[in-house]
């Protein structure tokens, strides 16, 4: 007897086994940013364990110290020893190669301040119970009188020419006293009276040498450390101006404004690291000479680098150098006076 099988049922496809794979992509700890390599190519942070063992901690904090110290110290040796080799390179886009120009600037002004605050101070100047300087510290602020009396030499001539009439506070004022000054005024016919400029500054040296008087030498000091503790605002301030010098010299060099100021904030940083060897230089008898040898290379420095960075002729280079020099300095005078100037209106 034959026994049929039964018709055999169609094979169902068999669905292959979906395999799921778990693919797990890095990302930035500090900004989220998915990783392709050691760096985040957004925020810069290395491809670090959130967590850290003693090992890895020691590590890493030794490589970031010598990456550091690395690009620290080529600043510092391409700073010292090659005039515009930074600024150049710089401008042309490497800029990781050194430390950046505006923290080096914080950093060594610091240092520079710092140094000269244990060096020079208002302290070493001897005032006299009538408020006179000796000699000697005379000496130390003749460039402030010599800004002072520019300025009034300059507004003299200018009123002259306007027409103005410009009385300066003098000793032979007839008033003692504000009161008294007040009084004269109000007595004499409105175009005789002293006009707003010459009544303030006649009002406020009355009312400062009534207050201070039998306290002149306190007078002095104060006016003093006033100025002393802006001088770094001062220099700050003046920087810009030195690139503007730089950018009207060379207006017709293919140079942005920009371009001109890291030359100056570079320079600046020299300036800084050469003053604070040169006051150390200073404290050691036997290296005095050393100290003179880097006030030098200072001018020196400043010249090849115009010269490298702007590649004109050694003339003109000359020229503009004696130049940038000549109003930087007339600026420095003037900004001396205005800070006298600063610190008497505050007493």
């Amino acid at each position: 007897m034959e026994t049929t099988e039964p018709n055999p049922q169609p094979e169902q496809p068999v669905q292959p086994e979906e395999v799921i794979t778990k693919v797990v992509e890095k990302s930035c700890l500090n900004c989220g940013t998915p990783l392709n390599g050691k760096f985040c190519s957004s925020c810069g942070q290395k491809d670090l364990p959130a967590r850290q063992d003693l090992g890895d901690l020691v590590v890493n904090f030794i490589s970031s110290f010598f990456s550091f110290e690395s690009k620290f110290f080529k600043t510092f040796k391409d700073l010292v020893l090659k005039p515009g080799k930074i600024v150049n390179e710089y401008n042309a886009g490497k800029r990781e190669t050194y430390y950046h120009p505006a923290r080096m600037y914080v950093f060594l002004s610091f240092i520079f301040f710092l140094t000269l605050s244990f060096v020079v101070s208002t302290d070493d100047i001897e005032v006299g119970k009538d408020g006179d300087l000796n000699e000697i510290n005379q000496n130390k602020i003749d460039s402030i009188k010599n800004g002072v009396d520019s300025i009034k030499n300059g507004v003299d001539s200018v009123r002259k020419i306007q027409g103005l009439k410009f009385e300066p506070v003098s000793d032979d004022l007839d008033a003692e006293t504000v009161e008294q000054y007040d009084s004269l005024q109000a007595a004499l016919p409105e175009e005789e009276r002293d006009d707003f400029i010459t009544r303030y500054f006649n009002r406020k040296a009355l009312a400062v040498e009534t207050k201070s008087k039998g306290k002149e030498s306190e007078l002095v000091r104060g006016m003093l450390d006033d100025m002393y503790s802006n001088i770094p605002q001062l220099i700050f301030f003046l920087m810009p101006i030195f690139a503007l010098f730089l950018k009207l010299l060379y207006v017709r060099r293919d140079f942005y404004y920009s371009e001109h100021l890291i030359f100056t904030i570079f320079y600046y940083d020299f300036a800084y690291l050469m003053g604070t060897f040169i006051i150390l230089c200073q404290q050691v008898s036997w290296l005095e000479w050393l100290g003179y040898v880097l006030y030098l290379w200072m001018f020196i420095f400043l010249y090849k680098s115009m010269r490298k960075v702007y590649k004109q002729r050694r003339f003109k280079t000359l020229l503009k150098f004696s130049m940038v020099l000549g109003l930087f300095f007339m600026c420095v005078i003037l900004g001396a006076a205005g800070l006298a100037l600063i610190a008497f209106i505050r007493l």
